[in-house]
């Protein structure tokens, strides 16, 4: 009996853990599942000591602090990206297959608490891939899992911010950023000259 216990446990932990093979905690860099697209999203800038949240569409992915960053895996197409601390900043994505992307909350100075500026991380620019390789290898990673979302209720959070995304996009303010596609990570190494 206690054998076919411990089997059952042992066949549920593996096929439980067999869904994904991204990893939290310190990882080194980690590429999507074949067909998917990856997005990392990081911390940076003013504001050490506040946190801010990160959003897919609807979805409350989790709380971006100076130690850690979120990993998200998602079908490649079209999605919002946003994050919230005194305002909101939102970034239209397009992702491609087999892609990895990278976006950074920067903290800046705001009127009580440090304000978020959302951006895409080049892969080309050297102080970008800097940035990424050392979140990598200092902060611990958050693999956002859509089968077991956040316990923490933040539909009223998300309905003001796909409100003011909506208010926003009337406007066709220029706070709505793109993601260019072409801009991916196919490692987390220091920049290097060719």
């Amino acid at each position: 009996m206690k054998k076919t216990i411990v089997f059952f446990f042992l066949i549920v932990s593996v096929s439980l853990f067999a869904q994904n093979d991204l990893k939290s905690g310190i990882q080194p860099f980690q590429k999507p599942s074949e067909g998917k697209s990856l997005v990392y999203i990081l911390k940076s800038g003013a504001g050490a000591l506040v946190n801010f949240r990160a959003f897919l569409n609807d979805k409350f992915l989790g709380v971006l602090s100076s130690d850690n960053y979120i990993i998200v895996e998602c079908d490649p197409g079209n999605y919002l990206f946003w994050a919230t601390s005194e305002n909101r900043d939102f970034i239209e994505a397009n992702l491609l297959p087999n892609k990895v992307y990278v976006l950074n909350a920067e903290g800046q100075m705001g009127a009580f608490v440090a304000g978020v500026s959302f951006e895409q991380l080049n892969p080309n620019e050297k102080s970008n891939k800097n940035l990424f390789s050392r979140k990598i290898k200092n902060s611990s990673a958050v693999v956002y899992n859509p089968n077991n979302p956040s316990t923490d209720d933040k539909a009223e959070n998300i309905s003001k911010g796909l409100a003011k995304y909506e208010d926003l996009k009337k406007e066709k303010s220029s706070k709505i950023i793109q993601l260019n596609s072409d801009l991916y990570f196919e490692d987390a190494e220091k920049f290097q000259k060719n």
